[in-house]
């Protein structure tokens, strides 16, 4: 099954910081953020009771790395300190 995941990354100009805003992909893809090709539909990756789509776990952690990452480097975030 063929799907592509959508997030939603903000970048704010007076702190240098980007961040994956979860909150604005719910008030935009109201039927998810998850495209899948084959069926044509979108899908939420959250499934609920704390569940998620099979890979969407792991997307989120390599995103977060990679906002981590791009802080460090725009100067939002002292070299080894993140949003966590």
């Amino acid at each position: 099954m063929s799907k592509e995941h959508h997030f939603v990354v903000s970048y704010n100009e007076k702190t240098k910081e980007w961040k994956w805003d979860a909150s604005v992909e719910e008030a935009r893809f109201e039927e998810g953020t998850i495209y899948n090709y084959e069926t044509n539909e979108w899908s939420s990756g959250y499934l609920g009771d704390g569940e998620y789509e099979p890979a969407e776990e792991g997307l989120i952690e390599q995103l977060k790395h990679a906002l981590r990452v791009m802080n460090v480097v725009n100067g939002a975030y002292p070299q080894g300190e993140d949003d966590e």
